[in-house]
């Protein structure tokens, strides 16, 4: 476990314990563990202040909360704390957002678990179950009033963005194909599982005459590119991708971002690098044809930048956030 893991660990302990006074440990897989709530109760993972408003709303929504709802660690409910008391606050948003996204002038419309109006990606699930869902997307203006979208994929103590379930799926006969890049890109039908049973679209938007990527680098390394660190950024970059492209999204711009948690040091390092760069978000951002399609800042980023131009009504939501999250 990795000296942040344990030490957010020890902060949602000591919050469940001391500032919830509940000391049964919840559930996970068959385990029990102190950092994780009774079931029953895990809506005590959310700030008090949006508890009912924000089960209303992701039940009127048909938004599906995660199966860890009730793990205190738990990135999905962190960002609904952090960004649900804010969907009001366009100004704030749009203040920070501005120096990401230049040609933005304002910010309309909040959306959790993002999933567009199409099934663009022809996978199975809903919002927040099994799709590609942006963790929390805003809608924006430019000058000109032309509406534009941000994708914001979330993530606080894991290690990295999400591997390849294809990869190492039982119905993957031969698990070695994704570790050979050339042949993958020449016929990805054959090579990918994801490809033809799956009838998944990634590599015809990937290898497009219009892909956001960079075709050349996708044999970097002998490894297929979206096999290890790349997989869920990839997903969340095509959806924005297919979003901007359709004229009947009512989007003329589609952007992707990663928000995480400046202190998780496991985040930024890669096990397998990619074209020398360890860091996953510089390598993924070297892939794209248009880097400005690709946005990244920290919790911490967002929170100093809020912390100067606070509202009063929002000093009692910076102040949970600093007592469960330490931040």
């Amino acid at each position: 476990m990795s000296d942040f893991r344990s030490r957010m660990e020890t902060a949602a302990i000591r919050y469940k314990e001391e500032v919830l006074g509940l000391r049964k440990p919840g559930n996970w897989r068959g385990g029990k563990y102190r950092h994780i709530l009774p079931i029953e109760v895990w809506d005590l993972n959310l700030w008090e202040q949006i508890r009912d408003a924000a089960r209303i709303h992701f039940a009127e929504e048909e938004i599906a909360w995660h199966d860890q709802r009730h793990n205190l660690l738990s990135s999905q409910i962190l960002c609904v704390n952090i960004f649900f008391p804010l969907r009001n606050e366009h100004e704030l948003l749009a203040g920070f957002l501005a120096g990401r996204i230049p040609q933005l002038a304002r910010v309309g419309k909040m959306y959790f678990e993002y999933i567009g109006d199409k099934n663009y990606l022809n996978e199975p699930g809903g919002r927040g179950q099994m799709r590609t869902s942006a963790d929390v997307a805003l809608e924006w203006f430019d000058a000109s009033n032309s509406r534009g979208l941000l994708l914001l994929e979330f993530k606080f103590t894991e290690r990295e963005f999400g591997r390849c379930g294809g990869a190492t799926s039982k119905g993957n006969i031969d698990r070695t194909r994704c570790h050979r890049s050339t042949e993958i890109v020449k016929d990805p039908e054959r090579m990918c599982y994801l490809a033809k049973p799956k009838q998944r679209p990634y590599w015809e938007i990937a290898l497009g005459p219009h892909s956001p990527l960079r075709i050349d680098l996708l044999t970097k390394e002998p490894y297929c590119p979206f096999r290890y660190a790349f997989y869920q950024l990839m997903r969340n970059q095509f959806l924005a991708y297919l979003i901007e492209s359709d004229p009947d999204s009512g989007f003329k711009r589609a952007l992707f971002g990663a928000v995480y948690h400046g202190e998780n040091e496991a985040l930024p390092r890669m096990d397998r690098p990619f074209g020398g760069e360890r860091n996953p978000l510089r390598a993924w951002a070297g892939l794209l044809r248009e880097q400005d399609c690709f946005i990244t800042f920290t919790i911490q980023d967002f929170l100093s930048w809020m912390d100067s131009r606070l509202p009063s009504h929002l000093e009692g939501w910076r102040s949970f956030l600093g007592e469960k999250y330490e931040l």
